[in-house]
């Protein structure tokens, strides 16, 4: 027997226009998690969603309009778990959200989910949500939408592991959920729930080509110390390979992506994973440029080969630090000739690296700095991704360094880049250092191989990149040395 259908509002709280950062980037993506949950809710239930996409949305007045239209009986915002951007925290999305409640008439049960969320969970119940879910979030909520078809007294969902409420005006957190629903059995995402219109414009007016994202695997095994794992934790599931070939296809075929970006913290972890599917991706006759994310003492001779076949066109990998000392401080269990190794590997079949690069870190100085730029110099990685050692909730680098922290918990917007504990140096060090890695990558990506033309179009850009490396060398030099406690910003 079907359970009477509720109404269901689904929407999250990342808001392109207010992270200004990345609207000059103009690569957003759809949010994932949420789409995957409104398809597990239909096929589970055979209930319909509807979905709210704030991603242009200015401010919180049109999810507030849409609250208060549809008056939900279940209101989820539920954030994109796939998304660097919602792990990060930011204050500005957390501000409009809590003003999007005091301006909604609250109808039903209020849930949220996502990283902020289990974070500030008090802050989140206190601001009118009813229940945070923690990790393994879509079979936590399934569970309360299952109890909910049943007996819709609240008391019931406080009993459930995975949940937060308030008790007595006071956060109560439950026990973890230990599992999540099979991501075997996963449904494709629901697609069709959002317009990827505004989408396709931005990326194709700014960059020629549309991107979407994809997801083939949750968690990661892995123990670095300053990353946090609040959604899944150290476990790893992966979709079947064909499975995700089947995607990828839809993707290209049906939505019109022309390129992809694997959203996946490690893609193709699994033994004999990649082959499979570069299998399943040629029977189905699709290439598809793709990007993930990898680790470098991951990448064999097999697995770079397995990329290639598959379509990849560039491997993202997590090389942190140039200095042996940080990366065994970050508890990476990896080492700086592992990069330079996967660098040589990738590129020997023809695939592109990018490096993500942090800088801050407990004990890094300035010999450890000047070895993770000799490291970018020589290994010359197509793109550069850079930020400051963030602490991140239930972590071990955060239990580091909290007692250095002050008020500033959270990064306002992804271009905030503050230093939110006492560092080594002063926080304006860090945005200098910051400037200057950009315009020295722009200076050494001169001398990759590379197309004629391109290289013409290289030098031509060193009339920025040349003054812009004496500049933020000289505002470096101005702040190098050791700063006392308390200096953050």
């Amino acid at each position: 027997m079907t359970a009477a259908q509720p109404k269901i509002l689904i929407s999250h709280s990342y808001f392109l226009k207010l992270d200004a950062k990345e609207l000059d980037n103009g690569k957003p993506y759809p949010p994932l998690a949420p789409l995957q949950l409104s398809a597990w809710i239909q096929e589970r239930f055979g209930w319909d969603v509807e979905f709210h996409d704030v991603m242009f949305d200015p401010d919180w007045q049109a999810l507030t309009q849409k609250i208060n239209s549809v008056q939900p009986d279940i209101f989820i915002l539920y954030d994109d778990d796939f998304n660097f951007l919602t792990k990060m925290c930011l204050e500005n999305m957390r501000d409009t959200i809590f003003e999007t409640l005091q301006r909604s008439k609250k109808t039903g049960l209020f849930i949220a989910h996502g990283s902020d969320a289990s974070d500030q969970a008090g802050d989140y119940l206190k601001n009118g949500f009813d229940l945070v879910v923690h990790r393994n979030a879509e079979k936590v909520v399934l569970d309360i939408l299952q109890q909910w078809s049943q007996d819709q007294d609240i008391q019931h969902f406080l009993a459930m592991d995975g949940v937060s409420y308030l008790k007595d005006g006071e956060h109560v957190q439950n026990p973890q959920a230990r599992k999540n629903l099979p991501m075997e059995e996963s449904p494709m995402p629901a697609w069709e729930k959002v317009d990827v219109t505004p989408y396709q414009e931005m990326w194709r007016s700014r960059h020629g080509y549309f991107s979407l994202n994809v997801a083939t695997s949750h968690g990661c095994p892995f123990r670095c110390n300053w990353c946090a794992k609040p959604l899944y934790g150290r476990s790893y599931k992966a979709l079947p390979p064909e499975r995700a070939a089947r995607e990828f296809h839809f993707l290209a075929t049906e939505m019109g992506a022309e390129h992809l970006w694997v959203a996946d913290d490690i893609f193709a972890l699994k033994p004999g994973w990649i082959d499979a599917f570069a299998d399943e991706m040629e029977r189905l006759g699709c290439r598809i440029p793709y990007k993930c994310q990898n680790r470098a003492d991951l990448i064999t001779e097999e697995l770079a080969a397995g990329l290639a076949r598959s379509g990849c066109e560039e491997v993202w990998l997590g090389v942190e630090s140039g200095s042996q000392k940080i990366l065994d401080a970050m508890d990476k269990d990896e080492t700086v000739d592992t990069i330079r190794t996967a660098n040589r590997t990738l590129r020997k079949y023809g695939v592109k690296t990018g490096f993500f690069l942090q800088y801050g870190y407990l004990g890094e100085d300035y010999e450890d700095i000047r070895k993770t730029l000799q490291l970018v110099k020589e290994c010359k990685p197509d793109h550069i991704g850079i930020s400051v050692s963030y602490p991140l909730k239930d972590t071990p680098f955060y239990e580091q360094v909290v007692s250095t922290m002050g008020e500033k918990k959270n990064w306002r917007d992804s271009g905030d880049l503050a230093m939110m504990f006492t560092g080594k140096y002063h926080p304006d060090f860090y945005r200098a250092l910051h400037q200057y890695t950009h315009h020295y990558f722009g200076f050494i990506s001169l001398f990759r191989p590379q197309p004629f033309v391109k290289r013409l179009r290289r030098l031509a850009a060193q009339y920025r990149h040349l003054p812009g490396m004496l500049r933020y060398r000289w505002q470096m030099q101005r702040f190098l040395k050791p700063v006392s406690d308390g200096q953050q910003g």
